[in-house]
């Protein structure tokens, strides 16, 4: 199976803010995360509420970037982690990065 991502779905991962400043945090924190720190560090860059940011994170953007092979995210522990297939989209973060 090839895990490498297609140029619609690298657009897709980056069509929403939440998802870009989440990816940033991830790559801030060396790839994995609680979602407490998820959600504060994506609310330090954006003006929304943080129950709203968890509320997405938790129901569809992480979902959407486990799909996609992304990261892996642990209902269980609240904890999220970049998986290899993340590392292409590395260079694209750091262009987006508002």
């Amino acid at each position: 199976m090839d895990d490498k991502l297609t140029t619609d779905e690298i657009f897709d991962v980056l069509g929403h803010s939440h998802r870009r400043h989440a990816l940033t945090a991830l790559l801030d924190c060396d790839g994995k995360a609680t979602m407490t720190e998820l959600v504060e560090k994506t609310s330090n860059r954006i003006e929304t509420a943080p129950e709203r940011i968890e509320v997405g994170l938790h129901h569809s953007h992480l979902p959407r970037l486990e799909g996609m092979g992304v990261v892996e995210y642990d209902t269980d522990t609240n904890v999220v982690q970049l998986t290899d297939t993340a590392s292409e989209l590395k260079p694209f973060v750091e262009l987006t990065d508002e």
